[in-house]
C-alpha cells in the first residue's frame, strides 16, 4: 500500500473508531451532509419558504434528523448553504423518502441553477447544546447571527496534527467564549485530508473576538503550513432547526 493511500486509510479508520465511541452519547450524528445551492434569484422568496416548511416538519417527525441549518451568503442571498446532522445514514435515506421531502424537492428542482452536495463524517462537534456546566453558557439561547464556512484541504503527512490542533482550539473556544455558539469540524466521507467548517457566533464581533483569543492564534500558527488550500464563506442564518436546542434564526 502507498504511504498516501496507507495515510488515507489510517485517518479514516481513526475518525470511524472516534465516531463509534461518541454514539455512546445519546443523540450525536454520525452522518452529515452538506449541500451548496445557487437559487434562482426571483424564486428566492418561494424557495426560502419551502425550505422552512420542509425543515419544520422534518425536525418534528423524524427521530432520525438531528440538525438542519440553512444560511445564505453575506453578500449574496440566492447563495444557500445547508448543513444537516443525521443519527445515520438509514436515518438520512429515511428523510429523503418523507413526504415533506419530496414535496420539497418537487417545489425547488426547477428554482436552483446550480448544486454542490457533499457527504460528510463528524471530525468534532462543539456547540452550547451539549456542553459541561462549567463552560461559558451566556449565550446558550442567544440569537445566532453570524456563519462562517471554510474548506480546507490538509497536507496529508500531517493531517493527525492538524486534527488534534483543532480538537484542542475548538475545547477551548467553547468553554470560554461566550459568543461562540458552535463550531462544527467534518471530514469528507472518502478523503479525510478535505475538511468543511461549519461555525455558529452570535455577532461578527464574536467571530472576530474568536480570531484574537489565544488558543485560536496557537491554532493558526500551528497549522497555516499544513493547509495547502481553503475556500472561506461568510453567511447569514435563514433557518436553524435543532432538536437539541433550536436556536433562533432570521
Amino acid at each position: 500500500m502507498k504511504l498516501r493511500s496507507f495515510i488515507r486509510f489510517a485517518a479514516l479508520a481513526i475518525l470511524a473508531l472516534c465516531l463509534t465511541a461518541e454514539q455512546v452519547r445519546a443523540g450525536e450524528p454520525a452522518s452529515i451532509r452538506m449541500a451548496h445551492l445557487q437559487i434562482k434569484q426571483d424564486q428566492l422568496p418561494a424557495f426560502t419558504a419551502s425550505v422552512k416548511e420542509e425543515m419544520e416538519a422534518a425536525l418534528r417527525v423524524e427521530p432520525g434528523v438531528i440538525a438542519i441549518y440553512a444560511a445564505a451568503d453575506t453578500n449574496n442571498p440566492a447563495q444557500m448553504v445547508f448543513f444537516e446532522m443525521y443519527a445515520d445514514e438509514n436515518a438520512y435515506q429515511i428523510h429523503r423518502d418523507t413526504p415533506h421531502f419530496q414535496k420539497y424537492f418537487r417545489t425547488t428542482k426547477d428554482m436552483l441553477t446550480g448544486r454542490v452536495l457533499l457527504e460528510l463524517v463528524p471530525v468534532e462537534l462543539r456547540d452550547r447544546y451539549n456542553t459541561p456546566a462549567d463552560y461559558a453558557d451566556a449565550t446558550k439561547d442567544a440569537q445566532v447571527s453570524s456563519i462562517r464556512i471554510a474548506h480546507l484541504q490538509i497536507r496529508e503527512d500531517h493531517l493527525f496534527a492538524f486534527l488534534d490542533a483543532v480538537k484542542e482550539e475548538m475545547e477551548a473556544a467553547l468553554r470560554v467564549e461566550p459568543g461562540v455558539i458552535a463550531i462544527y469540524a467534518a471530514a469528507d466521507t472518502n478523503d479525510p485530508t478535505k475538511m468543511t467548517f461549519f461555525e455558529m457566533y452570535v455577532d461578527d464581533a464574536a467571530y472576530q473576538a474568536h480570531r484574537d483569543t489565544p488558543h485560536f492564534q496557537k491554532y493558526f500558527h500551528i497549522t497555516r503550513d499544513m493547509i495547502t488550500d481553503r475556500i472561506l464563506l461568510e453567511a447569514v442564518p435563514v433557518e436553524l432547526r435543532d432538536k437539541r436546542n433550536t436556536p433562533s434564526g432570521r
